[in-house]
């Protein structure tokens, strides 16, 4: 009975056509030399033309709309939603008039909800991220009182404002933001109490990636794959819908094998 079951949380693989994003095997110096192959087990694949990791300069509207026209051949071929990762309205709008069919802000919307309301006009899903300052500045002595109800109080109001834009229930997705902007005692906590998050009903995305705060003995992001799909199955139990992964393919073998083992203990608490 277990050999159709169907993973509960999604994969979105991510794409970086930058060439400074902090990972170095997932930069793209030539836009023409994606593996596609590497994105066959995504359900969703989040595509960025400008970093977003701590220290980052950000780049113009106008370079990141140039990135983006240079990707757009590639579009037809793929098969899975498509995000866009920017948190530019004029870039997303870009985008989605050219076969995307997803935003990914790391700036929430924006502060009055300018990327919100594109959302809105586009009828696409969006994904509202939690940061404190922005990629230049987050990892600058961050500091939360109680990291948990920070991001309740942020996700309450900015549900509200999607909802008085016109925002559909089932278009907005929450990502608490882990390492934007946060210490490491913050990621941790995120992760342990990921099903407080779960009250808004939204789906929760996670990105969790590689990222610092999983570094042992100063190891290089390149080595973080092990800690990298541990942490993330902690987070898919604790209640992880979607998963923001650099290695679909290694996240896709350890999801399924967690999604196994969860699927059987909740057929055997429903016979009880």
């Amino acid at each position: 009975m277990f050999d159709s079951y169907q993973n509960s949380t999604k994969i979105m693989g991510i794409l970086n056509a930058t060439p400074d994003s902090f990972f170095a095997g997932s930069r793209m110096i030539d836009i023409n030399s994606i593996d596609f192959q590497k994105y066959k087990h995504a359900d969703i694949v989040d595509i960025g033309f400008e970093s977003s990791r701590p220290g980052a300069n950000p780049i113009s509207e106008f370079d990141e709309i140039n990135r983006l026209n240079d990707f757009l051949n590639h579009v037809s071929i793929f098969k899975q939603t498509l995000s866009i990762d920017t948190y530019k309205p004029q870039v997303a709008k870009f985008a989605l008039e050219n076969g995307f069919n997803m935003i990914n802000d790391i700036g929430g919307g924006g502060k009055s909800g300018e990327m919100i309301e594109i959302a809105a006009i586009f009828d696409c899903p969006i994904v509202l991220m939690h940061m404190q300052g922005n990629p230049l500045t987050m990892q600058n002595k961050p500091f939360y009182e109680d990291i948990m109800d920070e991001l309740k109080n942020y996700f309450d109001t900015k549900i509200e404002l999607a909802k008085n834009i016109g925002l559909k229930e089932n278009q907005i997705i929450i990502d608490p933001g882990i390492g934007f902007g946060k210490r490491i005692i913050d990621n941790d906590a995120i992760i342990n109490n990921l099903s407080d998050l779960k009250q808004f009903g939204m789906p929760v995305l996670v990105g969790i990636s590689r990222k610092s705060f999983l570094s042992i003995d100063d190891d290089e992001a390149e080595d973080r794959l092990p800690a990298t799909l541990g942490t993330t199955a902690l987070a898919v139990k604790n209640g992880a819908d979607i998963i923001r992964v650099h290695d679909v393919e290694a996240n896709y073998r350890m999801l399924s094998v967690i999604s196994r083992i969860l699927q059987r203990n909740l057929i055997k608490e429903k016979m009880v």
